[in-house]
């Protein structure tokens, strides 16, 4: 989390359980077309407690390998992991709610995605000295790559364009499906990207991922509806 060691630690201690609980309603419900979106309370759980390992690096000095080992474990999810999850957790989904022409489109969609997100993070992770992780004077935590060299992470992490083809890989698969739900959480991380935007564009990796962190409690609703329950 974007505000402190403690605050991110206690965010991870809810978001991990939650995330096994919400897992577990798939599956008891026998739905596991939607285990992958399920997981993801998990995975924001998982990724608020290496932020808060670099929270703890900072705190404590700069104290490395910690500092760079939990830069990279957080920039992983920012950059890669949830670029390749969301796309294959709306493909997922789709596969028992949409049409055959979706769920193929979806697919590509994803598949895409998987190749930019790990484009996108390899260069962070075989240059791990043009990563400089600080807190702001807002207090937020900025992950600074700005002496990395790669024409394909600048291109998505400064370029309007860019962050657009990044932020339309997460938002637009969940918004496309049939489920209101599923689709009304997609244009409800649309908005935190606003607001992100808006407000802590400088911090705005850490920032967003916390909304979308407690956004993601939300997944526990959408797997426990009654008309998904099936046992």
């Amino acid at each position: 989390m974007c505000f402190s060691a403690s605050a991110s630690f206690t965010a991870s201690a809810v978001l991990i359980p939650l995330g096994l609980y919400s897992n577990h309603l798939a599956s008891r419900h026998e739905r596991p077309d939607y285990k992958p979106l399920a997981l993801v309370p998990f995975f924001f759980g998982v990724q608020q407690l290496v932020e808060g390992l670099e929270w703890t690096a900072i705190d404590n000095g700069n104290l490395e390998p910690l500092g760079t080992l939990a830069g990279l474990g957080f920039l992983f999810f920012a950059y890669c992991f949830w670029m390749i999850w969301i796309p294959w957790s709306a493909w997922s989904i789709s596969r028992t709610t949409d049409s055959i022409g979706l769920q193929r489109r979806l697919k590509w969609v994803a598949i895409v995605a998987t190749v930019l997100g790990i484009a996108f993070y390899l260069p962070v992770l075989f240059n791990p000295p043009a990563l400089q992780p600080a807190v702001e004077s807002n207090g937020r935590l900025l992950y600074d790559v700005s002496n990395l060299n790669s024409i394909v992470h600048n291109f998505i992490n400064t370029e309007p364009v860019g962050e657009l083809l990044y932020w339309g890989f997460i938002v637009l698969p969940l918004i496309a499906l049939s489920d209101k739900a599923v689709k009304l959480f997609g244009v409800l991380i649309f908005v935190s990207i606003v607001l992100t935007w808006l407000t802590y564009s400088a911090t705005f990796n850490s920032v967003w991922c916390f909304y979308c962190a407690v956004l993601s409690i939300m997944v526990i609703w959408i797997v426990n509806r009654p008309q998904l329950r099936r046992a």
